[in-house]
């Protein structure tokens, strides 16, 4: 795969998540949006509020990255991409096909007590952040950029693997919010 390429396909794929979230999200009521299929299972406010909680970091430190760079060339640079093994990992691992049950780390299970709008609202601008942040990001090596993981400094990912890893994290629970969504109208159609 090559750098440019998957920067496209990216943002097609968070303009797609965007659209999902308008269409599917924006027209339900809080209520709609806060109800839980039962108690161990996560509300589309949840859904969504997971992905500020964990996307809020990477994309902070890709934006300081980007910031980083300075005077950016005309052209940005094309590359093959190569992910590391803790990228790949990652990756498979939060992956929107892969049927893997991953418990989520305390740090980053939402709260029942939110607010449904504002956490959309953040949640929007955190995807549009992104989006912005793919088109700089190209004029970073994505195989040699290196950046740490909410595991710690001490597990590092290359920067073609966050993007990636992004993308897919959120559709992954853009998935899981929708499958609440069906579930909450069959139940309130009863």
């Amino acid at each position: 795969m090559q750098k440019l390429e998957t920067a496209q396909q990216l943002q097609q794929r968070i303009r797609t998540v965007l659209e999902t979230v308008e269409r599917e999200f924006r027209p339900l009521t809080d209520e709609q949006l806060n109800w839980k299929p039962d108690t161990r299972r996560w509300s589309i406010t949840q859904c969504l509020q997971h992905l500020n909680l964990a996307e809020r970091f990477y994309i902070r430190n890709l934006q300081k990255k980007v910031d980083d760079l300075g005077l950016i060339q005309t052209t940005p640079p094309d590359e093959t991409l190569k992910s590391s093994l803790v990228g790949r990992t990652l990756r498979y691992i939060i992956d929107p096909n892969t049927k893997m049950k991953i418990p989520t780390v305390s740090f980053l299970k939402p709260r029942n007590d939110l607010d449904a709008r504002d956490v959309m609202r953040q949640f929007l601008e955190l995807q549009q952040l992104l989006h912005v942040l793919l088109d700089k990001g190209v004029y970073l090596d994505w195989n040699h950029t290196q950046m740490m993981t909410l595991f710690g400094n001490w597990l590092k990912m290359n920067v073609g693997d966050a993007f990636q890893m992004l993308v897919a994290h959120t559709e992954r629970h853009i998935n899981q919010a929708l499958r609440v969504k069906h579930e909450a109208d069959r139940f309130l159609a009863k």
